[in-house]
């Protein structure tokens, strides 16, 4: 799971950076899902170390568990709000529709840019 988090001032006053910044994730992600021994040899270089089996075993598990489209979720930010609201009491009043904004995603998956990087 992705989380990405900024003000709303930011979303308005710099859209391409915001767009530029989930593509990024979005290609990051498809490289590390498509490409299995780039990813590798990126953990080996900085997990010096690390045993075959256990990189196949981490491999595996991120991979399942990482989304190709990182799309906000109300119910993550509705369980951060819940934690959250152990220190803070006034997290419990925010409505986590408020904080959700999928327009850039959807923008995005709609373009092509998501399908594209998959057929490559």
């Amino acid at each position: 799971m992705h989380t990405l988090t900024t003000l709303r001032p930011t979303l308005s006053k710099n859209p391409r950076v915001i767009e530029g910044v989930i593509k990024s994730l979005i290609e990051a992600t498809a490289v590390f899902k498509t490409n299995k021994e780039r990813s590798f040899a990126v953990w080996r270089k900085y997990m010096r170390g690390a045993n075959e089996a256990f990189l196949e075993e981490t491999y595996q598990y991120t991979s399942a568990e990482l989304e190709a489209v990182p799309t906000p979720s109300v119910e993550v930010i509705k369980s951060a709000l819940d934690i959250v609201s152990a220190q803070y009491p006034q997290a419990r009043q925010t409505d986590p529709n408020q904080i959700v904004d999928p327009s850039f995603v959807k923008r995005i998956e709609q373009s092509g840019f998501v399908a594209a990087l998959y057929r490559e």
